[in-house]
């Protein structure tokens, strides 16, 4: 084939459009592939999360209640108009009139209504509304607590399988490693058949953990995914590390006067108590008669008699006497309400105090897990090495070494989840006491550098 000037260039012009093309396909699976750190996921949570974001388009919805309350202070302006036709010669009021009366009439008036005194309804519906949606700005406030601790738990947690997977990865080299040093010495004679199946078996073993760390890596990046309510064509990653410092959770009794000041759900169930009440002052209101300024004024034409203008005016007083046990039981109603927020706010104390125990007991229990797997992984470490050289020597027999294998790898897997559960129990700590938003540990690098 005779290279022309002609197919060279219709080569470079192929050749260009396929690099072009991958490099874009390259730059969009790296706009996907996104790595955030915990201060990235907590921010993009703020802002795409689904339930929070109802959470504040609740506000709204209670400050129009509010609106729709204190409107009642203002006056009520009516416009009304009509036409109608009427036969003639039907009788008047009071009987029977020898003369016709009017068959056709008009009329349009505009009439307005002060409200003066109602019992107080309005002043305490305005209130118990405007309570409402303080504290929705608490239930606001407690969601966003409670994302921040789900995106930090499921941040945590992929680190969690990333660094699984890593460890599984390890023990797989080391099995296969083995391995290949059981074959070797299993074709030189120096050990049994059942020694080098044993050492496949392992191998398998390996494979199929490091799949199911894989799976789990996976699984994890969903989770965060949907947790920041990304979109799910969005693929992400995370910027991260296991902490490296674990301090002591602090006395739980103060954590708990902390908590008492600060929870936010503790604050929405007084804000919900306090509406109640005021609610129950509403609904009392309604035991008082009402007494408003009202006034009209409209112009009426009829074909008999003309258009003559019309007005109205005074102060008039409404009292219902009977209206067959109304008011009682909306008073009951509200009285009901009432207590069952006490006994709903007795109860969510109790709750939150066993949530903030278990999450002290959580955040402790791994703390001292970290201190006392450290030393598990270095006396394991230490097993595993003096396992395998004493099998090259001959003097130790493949089992000792695939055990000391098996239990160098579940120390690091302990040791990665007492790690993960530290941070997760200090998040939920941070949570219940309302201590602000969550700050993770300070991490560092192998050289030692704070990260």
């Amino acid at each position: 084939m005779r290279f022309t000037s002609r197919n060279l260039s219709l080569i470079f012009s192929v050749a260009a459009a396929m690099f072009i093309l991958q490099v874009g396909i390259t730059a969009a699976q790296e706009k996907d592939h996104q790595a955030f750190t915990l201060e990235d996921c907590l921010s993009l949570a703020r802002k795409y999360n689904p339930v929070l974001g109802a959470s504040q388009e609740k506000i709204h919805e209670l400050m129009a209640d509010y609106q729709a309350a204190r409107s009642k202070f203002f006056p009520r302006l009516v416009l009304t108009s009509f036409y109608t036709r009427q036969p003639p010669n039907r009788f008047a009021p009071g009987g029977f009139t020898p003369f016709e009366l009017f068959k056709r009439e008009g009329f349009t008036g505009v009439y307005g209504k002060q409200l003066v005194f109602d019992g107080l309804k309005t002043y305490y519906n305005s209130q118990a509304a405007r309570t409402g949606s303080q504290s929705q700005k608490q239930e606001v406030q407690r969601t966003a607590d409670e994302l921040a601790f789900t995106v930090t738990q499921a941040f945590y947690q992929l680190i969690e399988a990333k660094e699984n997977l890593k460890v599984a990865q390890d023990a797989r080299q080391q099995r296969q490693e083995f391995g290949k040093l059981t074959e070797a010495f299993y074709k030189a004679g120096k050990v049994t058949n059942l020694d080098y199946v044993r050492a496949q078996s392992q191998v398998s073993e390996a494979e199929q953990a490091v799949v199911e760390a894989q799976n789990a890596v996976r699984l994890a990046k969903e989770i965060l995914a949907r947790t920041l309510g990304l979109k799910e064509q969005v693929q992400v990653d995370i910027q991260g590390k296991l902490p490296q410092e674990f301090a002591a959770a602090g006395d739980i009794n103060s954590l708990w006067q902390e908590a008492l000041k600060a929870n936010t759900e503790i604050k929405k169930l007084d804000l919900d108590i306090a509406q109640s009440q005021t609610l129950i002052k509403a609904a009392r209101g309604s035991y008082f008669p009402e007494v408003s300024l009202q006034a009209g004024s409209d112009v009426r034409h009829r074909d008999l008699g003309g258009t003559k203008p019309e007005w109205i005016a005074g102060v008039f007083m409404e009292y219902p006497f009977f209206e067959g046990g109304l008011t009682k039981a909306q008073v009951a109603k509200a009285s009901s309400q009432y207590q069952q927020l006490l006994e709903k706010k007795r109860d969510r104390l109790n709750g939150i105090k066993v949530d903030l125990t278990t999450a002290w007991k959580d955040q402790e229990n791994a703390r001292q897990g970290v201190v006392t797997t450290k030393q598990t992984v270095g006396t394991n470490e230490e097993a595993y090495a003096s396992a395998q050289a004493l099998y090259r020597h001959g003097k130790a027999i493949g089992l000792d070494v695939l055990q000391a294998q098996v239990d160098l790898t579940s120390s690091r897997f302990q040791l990665i989840k007492y790690a993960v559960a530290y941070e997760i129990g200090k998040a939920r700590i941070k949570q219940i006491t309302g201590s602000g938003p969550y700050e993770p540990a300070q991490q560092r690098n192998p050289g030692g550098s704070k990260q």
